[in-house]
């Protein structure tokens, strides 16, 4: 714990004894250092006083390591039964219309495209009744929901600079429909909680002036012009979709694997330059087998969720583009990730190659003789493909484009 200091404890004094509005002033113009100190000590006192101050401290101060150490002192004052006390109901006359919280409307919304990693980037725009805008501006990922979040009023003319900024430097940006923008972050607010992780803390702010919407997308922008049940007539569609990844905005996806099955890849690199082969367990075979396992322990629900919606958003980036035939694979591959289509996660051509790309991942340092394992991981599962798709006769599904660690 933070020493209590003199100057501390005579913040503390000061911030007991003031009105409401004097202690919002000295929360915000206090030393960071006597703060902590501060917020530390209040967080001792058995007051009702102190924990109205931590409220407030939690709501006032910019610097996020202060608030979250008032909400760590407010929850040692509620464990011990001290609860701050309710705000009074006031009966001064409403505020002007300005000034009271309003959900304004999303006027403008621009996304990227979404790295190997799963992140993309989200602007909203708002206008705001008396000139300016609302500029919010985030960051999803598609397995671990809303990672980051600013939200600041500026001007028209300094978001346009800032946007065309942005625009210049790298990715594909797309506007998209505002109340499917606040649905998408629904849904990364969702995935959010559901993996245990913390919001970011001026999410409170976005939506008092953004809103929340009520769920996250019910379909895919993508579906209004590929629609499932042509998707469902062209089942080459999914059998092409390998293809995606000659497209830059797919080039470098993998399916993140497990740690575990690093020795396992590594087993399977080696197997070629095994003089001895077993019949029925051929180094092809083993690639297979690799494939189906990292199938079953890699693309979890929520790895396989998130590519679904990865596809999807990224199926809508080519129709926006001029690009029909990858929209069409992409919406393709992402129906046939879907709980219901009926392929199996090892048999779905674009996750085979995503797969193996992840394997190679694993294996990035280590060599088999004089080349990489990596290089001879991929192309023992390219051959065993092969292979499967000449025997069976279905078409070649090769991981052409496979951006492999150097």
């Amino acid at each position: 714990m933070t020493e209590t200091t003199p100057q501390s404890t005579d913040l503390a004094s000061a911030l007991l004894a003031a009105e409401p509005a004097e202690r919002e002033q000295l929360l915000r113009s206090a030393d960071p250092t006597e703060l902590n100190a501060t917020l530390q000590a209040l967080g001792h006192r058995r007051d009702v006083t102190a924990a109205a101050i931590l409220v407030q401290a939690d709501s006032v101060v910019d610097d996020r390591a202060l608030r979250k150490s008032a909400r760590r002192e407010l929850h040692r004052l509620r464990s011990m039964g001290i609860e701050p006390p309710a705000a009074p109901a006031s009966s001064a006359p409403a505020p002007p219309a300005e000034t009271q919280p309003t959900i304004l409307d999303v006027s403008e919304a621009w996304a990227t495209d979404i790295d190997p990693t799963g992140s993309r980037a989200l602007w909203l725009v708002a206008e705001r009744p008396l000139g300016g805008i609302w500029f919010a501006a985030l960051l999803l990922n598609d397995t671990r929901g809303l990672q980051d979040l600013n939200l600041v009023e500026t001007t028209r003319k300094r978001f346009q600079r800032d946007f065309e900024a942005s625009q210049a430097g790298a990715g594909t940006w797309i506007g998209l429909p505002g109340d499917y923008s606040l649905r998408l972050v629904r849904e990364a607010v969702d995935l959010t909680r559901e993996v245990g992780a913390g919001l970011p803390t001026r999410y409170q702010a976005f939506r008092d002036v953004l809103g929340e919407a009520p769920g996250p997308p019910e379909r895919g922008l993508i579906y209004d012009t590929v629609s499932p049940v042509e998707i469902n007539f062209n089942p080459g569609w999914l059998d092409d979709s390998p293809r995606l990844l000659g497209e830059p905005e797919i080039a470098g996806w993998y399916v993140p694997m497990p740690s575990e099955l690093r020795a396992r890849a590594l087993e399977v690199a080696h197997a070629p330059a095994v003089g001895l082969l077993v019949p029925g367990h051929t180094p092809e075979q083993q690639a297979l087998q690799l494939v189906s396992e990292a199938a079953r322990d890699g693309l979890t629900r929520v790895v396989r969720r998130g590519l679904r919606r990865r596809l999807e958003e990224t199926g809508y980036i080519f129709l926006q583009t001029d690009r029909l035939a990858p929209a069409r694979l992409a919406a393709a591959a992402a129906r046939g990730l879907d709980e219901t289509s009926g392929v199996a996660a090892e048999r779905h051509p674009l996750m085979r190659v995503l797969i193996a790309a992840g394997l190679a991942r694993l294996i990035g340092g280590e060599t088999v003789g004089a080349r990489r394992a990596s290089d001879v991981l991929v192309e023992l599962i390219e051959r065993a493909m092969q292979q499967e798709s000449q025997g069976g006769g279905q078409i070649e599904t090769r991981p052409s484009g496979l951006i492999l660690p150097r």
